[in-house]
């Protein structure tokens, strides 16, 4: 072990940005610095340091530096190495890639609302982004409910917006084919058709935008104007429509929160709740004096660490892919070096963002309710680990005695999915010490089968996945369990494709529904059939018995196989959905 407080000397007194490697190179941990010499001489060993410290300086074999200008350009590098790198010692926010944005092209002549998995650098407006997509669908079906917005996701173009005598041309035309439904029953304005303007129609974008944003007053004054003009004109149907929707947003604004009776109020108030290495951070958006949301994100790192580099690791992990800032963001406690990451929230907000650590009045109090908050829920996620520890330790203990294996540490399952033969896929997903590992998923195209025979596509999936385990760094290492969605017969199939691997084969089924209750089976190979099956080939032998209600392998077999089920049935749906579908234009 090298005493790094000693070599700190050899670092320069500079800003910048430090990764630490193991022996092979990888890189453990990336840091930022306002002295690189003075932070590199902090990690020597002392008694009272976090026990992921100790670990971290035993590992490291060579340090890196990379020197910048100043402090921001040190936090904006070390962002990008994070994301890059994604080190097993730093803090990181777990599937950011899979948040939500809502998406507006404010760019377009016709302006659509659709749904993003990251912010470009497109022109358009982004809400977001929103870590569960449940609120996210329910906004945009009352945004529709409230707004006349065209239906239709396609872009629409024209010359509608150029000239008044262009609209006119236009006007009772079919651009894009025939009315749609939601045209005849007065919800689309009729875009297609040409019956509103695209001046028109951004000023609705606007109104919409105002309503994403939480700013309810104009959006309300708009509204009942139009109503008013509406009844007079005596298109009742169309000011019934807005009426229900400024009922809506009274129905919105009495279940949200007046934190202050402030307009210019914009804050962000993060709590967090930490045990171990796993970390659960809720971030309350305060926004024109009210509570607009909560949201929750997970964090993690390898090894247990301190409240103020959970929220660094946050604040670098939200902000940085975050399409909304607000002038104020409230902190339970100093993250590290959070006077570098007012400058770098400022310069991404292009407006002057703070960062506080509140200790009285209105903002501790906001605080505070978003630490319960986050206490609260991290309870609720804590006691679900546990329920998965425990399932994944039973049930796999059970199945080691059931099947006689020495060890169980990797299950593969696979699916078949397809619509009467047409599309049929496979999917394999992979549970790996204790939990679902999604990057060692695949997808496979059925090529060699026609029709509906999902006994020949199994077989095929088998074939080809055992046949590329040396060509695969992931495939290399084989599963010590196959898991089939299926009975006997898919059993049977797998187990004749495997006969030369030492590979056990199960199948959960659901039981004979002659039964009043018809239960999960569970179907395998007999034991004494496994040795003569790598001797003299596969001799059709099966057993199976119930799973009891509420065991631990039922729980740990059923979620894999309704992982893989839907993992087969959402790449069938994607190549059905390209196949129907035509491009668009």
């Amino acid at each position: 072990m090298m005493s790094y407080r000693f070599l700190a000397k050899n670092f320069p007194a500079v800003p910048g940005v430090y990764l630490m490697k193991d022996k092979a190179g990888k890189v453990l941990y990336i840091g930022k610095a306002k002295n690189l010499q003075k932070r590199l001489a902090s990690y020597s060993i002392k008694k009272d340091q976090w026990p992921k410290i100790r670990v971290l300086v035993e590992r490291i074999h060579k340090i890196d530096t990379i020197v910048v200008k100043n402090e921001l350009e040190a936090l904006l590098l070390e962002n990008e190495l994070i994301k890059k790198c994604r080190p097993p010692f730093n803090v990181v926010m777990r599937d950011d890639k899979s948040y939500l944005y809502i998406r507006i092209t404010v760019n377009e002549e016709f302006p659509r609302i659709l749904l993003a998995r990251k912010v470009m650098k497109d022109r358009a407006k982004y809400f977001g982004p929103y870590a569960v997509s449940g609120p996210v669908y329910e906004v945009l079906r009352l945004v529709k409910r409230i707004f006349p917005l065209c239906s239709s996701d396609q872009r629409v173009s024209g010359s509608a917006a150029s000239s008044p005598e262009g609209f006119k041309a236009r006007r009772g035309k079919r651009v894009g084919g025939r009315a749609c439904l939601n045209y005849h029953l007065k919800i689309c304005p009729g875009v297609c058709l040409g019956k509103v303007s695209s001046a028109q129609y951004h000023r609705t974008i606007q109104q919409v935008i105002q309503f994403l944003s939480g700013n309810y007053q104009p959006v309300v004054k708009k509204l009942k104007a139009e109503m008013q003009k509406l009844s007079v004109e005596k298109q009742f149907e169309r000011a019934a429509r807005i009426r229900d929707g400024l009922r809506a947003i009274e129905v919105i604004q009495e279940r949200q929160s007046v934190i202050k009776a402030n307009l210019s109020v914009s804050e962000d108030a993060i709590g967090v709740a930490r045990e171990l290495n796993k970390a659960l951070v809720v971030l309350l958006r305060i926004r024109f004096g009210r509570l607009l949301d909560q949201q929750q994100y997970a964090l993690e790192s390898k090894y247990e660490t301190d409240t103020a580099e959970i929220l660094s690791g946050f604040l670098r992990g939200y902000y940085a892919v975050a399409a909304d800032f607000p002038k104020t963001i409230l902190l339970p406690e100093a993250a590290a070096d959070w006077k570098s990451f007012e400058q770098w929230l400022s310069k991404l907000a292009d407006k002057q963002v703070r960062v506080v650590v509140p200790t009285k009045g209105r903002q501790k109090a906001l605080v505070k309710m978003a630490q319960s908050n986050a206490e609260l829920q991290f309870e609720r996620f804590t006691s679900r680990w546990h329920l998965a520890e425990k399932i994944s330790i039973e049930g796999v203990g059970w199945l080691k005695k059931k099947l006689s294996l020495k060890r169980l540490e990797r299950i593969e399952a696979y699916d078949i999915s397809n619509l009467q033969g047409t599309d049929s896929v496979g999917a394999m997903v992979v549970w790996e010490k204790g939990q679902l590992d999604k990057k060692q998923y695949r997808r496979f195209k059925i090529k060699s089968v026609s029709g509906p025979n999902d006994f020949a596509s199994l077989a095929e999936v088998l074939r080809r996945r055992f046949a590329h385990k040396a060509g695969d760094e992931k495939f290399v290492r084989l599963p010590d369990m196959v898991l089939i969605d299926g009975g006997k017969g898919q059993v049977s199939t797998v187990a004749r494709v495997l006969k030369n691997f030492p590979v056990k084969v199960i199948g959960i089924a659901k039981g004979s529904h002659s039964r009043i209750k018809a239960k999960d089976e569970l179907v395998l190979v007999k034991p004494s059939s496994f040795a003569n099956r790598l001797r003299q080939g596969y001799d059709g032998q099966e057993a199976s018995e119930d799973l009891r209600d509420n065991s631990p392998v039922k729980f740990l077999l059923q979620n894999i196989r309704d992982e893989v089920h839907r993992f087969a049935i959402a790449y069938h749906t994607h190549l059905r959905g390209k196949r129907i579908v035509p491009p668009r234009m």
